[in-house]
């Protein structure tokens, strides 16, 4: 539903196959949500049902996967307040990727079922989170189209 464009994508430009979609079972979505007390939008349900554990190489190298979700919730908080960032997480604040340790993206848990992204990245002088994307999925489309573009960058070469 939400992310029917996202996964034909992958697939098309060969950053994933079909078997190498690999879902969270709905036990596992129901554990995120039982042990950190939230209620996950259905774009970002979507996600854990359909690539959740596994997206080929999309992704890859970025922790966002179920086996990292409960660790980058406080990944998150220990780089914010190494890097003495003068703004704390919105309570509602989701965790959904963390990437090499340096940044990371959120959405907030009362903004809808398909809700806006935002992120943080250490090494800037920003003093507030970025809005970075209107929804979830299209944070994940865009991402899928910076993919392509890097891998075809490298057979470019």
């Amino acid at each position: 539903m939400y992310l029917d464009r996202v996964k034909n994508q992958l697939i098309e430009l060969k950053l994933a196959r079909q078997d190498e979609l690999v879902g969270c079972t709905r036990d596992e979505v129901r554990a995120i949500e039982q042990n950190l007390g939230i209620s996950e939008p259905l774009a970002y349900q979507e996600f854990l049902l359909s690539m959740g554990c596994g997206a080929g190489k999309f992704l890859r190298g970025s922790d966002c996967f179920f086996d990292r979700l409960f660790q980058i919730q406080e990944w998150a908080i220990d780089l914010l307040q190494e890097n003495n960032f003068p703004r704390s997480l919105p309570d509602d604040a989701f965790i959904f990727l963390m990437h090499q340790g340096y940044q990371f993206s959120f959405f907030r848990l009362s903004e809808g079922a398909d809700p806006p992204t935002y992120s943080y990245c250490e090494g800037t002088d920003r003093t507030s989170f970025i809005k970075s994307h209107e929804s979830f999925s299209e944070f994940l489309a865009a991402e899928v189209e910076i993919h392509a573009k890097y891998l075809m960058a490298l057979a470019n070469k």
